[in-house]
């Protein structure tokens, strides 16, 4: 067997393959560079910091990529949003004890009634008069149950006096 004829039947088959590996290296270093773009677009807004990026994933070959990865921002611009929403609903549980079990806004401890929608939070006790929560059956502050409310009956001269103030 002829050596030469082998290695001149080859060579079309190696330079096929050669063509082939570049260009599959080819697709990969732009597959790479659109990679580094969409990261970088999801995780900056700095139009500079995204040039920077793409830059150097263009112009470095496979390096770009790597050093963008080690350069790159920990977290995506969602997960800032997502981060910073969590970190606004605790702040708010901390400090708005007192929510509406209707819409969930903010009420003060001595509301009645929300002035957003309108949900009855508390009521009055007949004893005392003072703010109690709906669920509790005895008042805390005079100890009122509502079981013995007193109608009171006036006096012709309270009557009149009660009238003549209406006027």
């Amino acid at each position: 067997m002829d050596f030469r004829a082998i290695i001149t039947n080859l060579v079309p088959i190696v330079t096929a393959i050669g063509w082939m590996i570049a260009a599959y290296l080819v697709l990969l270093w732009a597959a790479s560079v659109l990679w580094t773009y969409r990261d970088i677009n999801n995780r900056s807004d700095n139009i500079t910091v995204q040039v920077l990026a793409v830059s150097l994933a263009l112009l470095l070959p496979f390096a770009g990529v790597v050093l963008h990865l080690i350069l790159r921002p920990r977290e995506t611009l969602a997960e800032k949003y997502e981060r910073t929403l969590e970190e606004e609903y605790m702040r708010r549980d901390l400090e708005e004890k007192f929510v509406c079990p209707g819409c969930q806004r903010g009420v003060e401890p001595d509301f009645i009634l929300c002035p957003h929608c309108h949900t009855a939070l508390r009521r009055r006790c007949g004893g005392c008069n003072r703010a109690i929560d709906l669920s509790w059956s005895v008042c805390p502050y005079c100890g009122d149950d509502g079981s013995n409310t007193l109608v009171r009956t006036f006096t012709r001269r309270e009557t009149d006096q009660i009238q003549l103030y209406e006027r």
